[in-house]
């Protein structure tokens, strides 16, 4: 639960008041008010945060959730080509919710003067059964998902509308490119992991709406022989399952953390090897190691790309299985790094419903998060985050939303009249 204003300096509301000079009829008076307010919100401890939007529908959230982070601006600029790199392999809610897509790719679209390229990407870990999987999922199978739409019928409803959006499978290779001006491929690393030598790697592919037009997600947009200087910006978005069956598994949960396993090749499946060399996959799970698939993610972070926000969609979780029982969460969450969201994801919306992906026990959900952790990705100490949630059940006014109109009146886009509202709904609130 959100601590308020003066509970972050261990006061109480009215110790509060008098400490940072307010006094109590001042919100309805205001002439100093509003500064002395954003002072004491300047004063709150900086904090990684995980914001969570839950019981709209996935437009509804997915909407606030941009509002809640200061719009989608924060994140991609309007000549940014966008990999959205969802979580494809299974059926049902196995996949990352379309509609949620949707709704992500709707907020970039309207960005002003946008004039980037949108991609729907997945490796779907060389597996997934026809008809079945996020690109290609049949109504039938679209249960516990979006109905209208698989990722591959979305992304033509976009572009027989003319708006720049594509859908594309990766596909392991066995080519060896060094860049964008060898053609579509893969740029590996290969290390020593623990005793087994292993490998990652980053795709490169050609832009399916601009023939010529190379994405290399590390190192941006190249054409006609060079790199152009437009950026490509990754948003993941995982969906939030027990890897299991009725119980945990090898894995545990299968979100933020685990949906590197969908960015990389994986090459002959999960237990082999390529060129005497294991993939994320071969090298961590199969050696029932969920710590080693944290640091591998952390690695991958660190040496190939970083993606630039992670997006949960749990309108759906899986608490059974991938494609098995399910509830209905109605939930998205965002935050900057995989760990942090996994921790809060695990805990405050599918292990209710399977105890067994609780973060704080000592489990394969934790070992993954642990090993992202000592690999220097994400944090779980309840001291360095905070959770801003948003419940349209239950709509409450958080410290941010009074920052962002504070900034608004400072801008002169709101009146001091607005700011001194949103204060008093904010300290009335419980």
């Amino acid at each position: 639960m959100e601590k308020k204003l003066w509970e972050e300096f261990g006061m109480t509301r009215r110790t509060f008041l008098r400490h940072f000079g307010i006094a109590s009829c001042a919100i309805t008076l205001g002439p100093f008010f509003v500064e002395r307010f954003a002072t004491a919100i300047a004063q709150v401890p900086e904090r990684v945060k995980v914001f969570k939007v839950s019981n709209g529908d996935c437009f509804e959230n997915i909407d606030r959730l941009w509002a809640m982070m200061g719009g989608v601006g924060n994140y991609i600029d309007a000549d940014d080509f966008v990999v959205i790199k969802g979580n494809g392999q299974w059926p049902y809610q196995g996949y990352t919710h379309t509609g949620c897509i949707k709704a992500v790719i709707d907020a970039i679209l309207r960005l002003p003067g946008y004039d980037g390229e949108i991609f729907v990407c997945d490796n779907v870990q060389e597996y997934g059964g026809l008809n079945q999987t996020g690109f290609d999922a049949t109504v039938a199978y679209r249960t516990r998902n979006w109905p209208d739409h698989n990722w591959d019928s979305l992304a033509a409803a976009y572009r027989a509308e003319g708006k720049p959006v594509a859908a594309k499978r990766w596909v392991s290779s066995q080519a060896d490119i060094t860049g964008p001006g060898d053609g579509e491929g893969w740029i590996r690393d290969f290390f020593a992991f623990h005793g087994r030598d292993s490998y990652l790697s980053y795709p490169v592919f050609e832009s399916p709406l601009t023939p010529g037009c190379m994405v290399d997600v590390k190192n941006g947009v190249w054409r006609g022989g060079g790199y152009t200087g437009r950026r490509v910006k990754t948003l993941f978005m995982p969906n939030l399952n027990n890897h299991g069956s009725g119980g945990e598994d090898y894995a545990g949960v299968t979100s933020a953390v685990k949906s590197f396993f969908g960015a990389t090749e994986i090459h002959n499946g999960g237990y082999a090897t390529f060129r005497g060399h294991y993939n994320m996959h071969s090298t961590s799970y199969a050696r029932s190691r969920a710590d080693y698939a944290g640091e591998l993610t952390a690695r991958f972070i660190r040496t190939m790309y970083a993606p630039s926000l992670y997006i949960t969609a749990a309108m759906w979780a899986g608490h059974q299985s991938r494609t098995g029982g399910a509830v209905e969460t109605k939930t998205v969450l965002a935050c900057e790094n995989p760990v942090t969201l996994d921790y809060v994801a695990c805990k405050e919306v599918i292990a209710p419903h399977a105890a067994w992906l609780d973060p704080d026990q000592d489990n394969n959900t934790r070992r993954q998060l642990t090993g992202c952790i000592a690999g220097g990705v994400g944090t779980i100490d309840p001291g360095a985050f905070e959770v801003v949630a948003y419940d349209f059940d239950r709509p409450t006014v958080h410290r941010l939303d009074v920052d962002r109109m504070i900034k608004e009146f400072e801008a002169g886009r709101a009146t001091e009249q607005e700011v001194i509202d949103l204060i008093q709904a904010y300290m009335d609130g419980g």
